[in-house]
């Protein structure tokens, strides 16, 4: 009886170290070389060329490139597009930005090079 009962403990841990291990390999995400730092979790800082840019163009500045419009489609290729939760309604298709996610320095402040 305790012999088994050690054969499960055991399969139970290497079954969790497996998985656990499984999870943070399924977990990492590619990050573009744009010069900027990302932290998972949080989110990326813009790329110090983008110095400036926010305060002489402001959010439609960001949604040239980034937004979701016939205009930017092109850019998007190279730039990350926004995420759906950037959106009024989290619907991209909307082409409305969720009014608090226009202060986009507020989150994504320009990286120190």
């Amino acid at each position: 009886m305790e012999k088994m009962k050690k054969s499960k403990v055991l399969t139970t841990c290497v079954l969790a170290g497996v998985l656990g291990a499984a999870a943070l390999v399924g977990c990492s995400q590619p990050v573009a070389e744009t010069g900027a730092t990302y932290n998972p979790g949080e989110p990326p800082l813009m790329t110090a060329s983008h110095e400036g840019r926010y305060e002489s163009l402001g959010a439609a500045g960001c949604y040239g490139c980034h937004g979701s419009s016939d205009e930017a489609e092109v850019f998007l290729a190279t730039a990350p597009a926004l995420p759906e939760d950037h959106y009024a309604d989290g619907d991209a298709s909307s082409r409305q930005v969720d009014g608090p996610r226009a202060e986009c320095i507020t989150c994504h402040p320009v990286a120190q090079e």
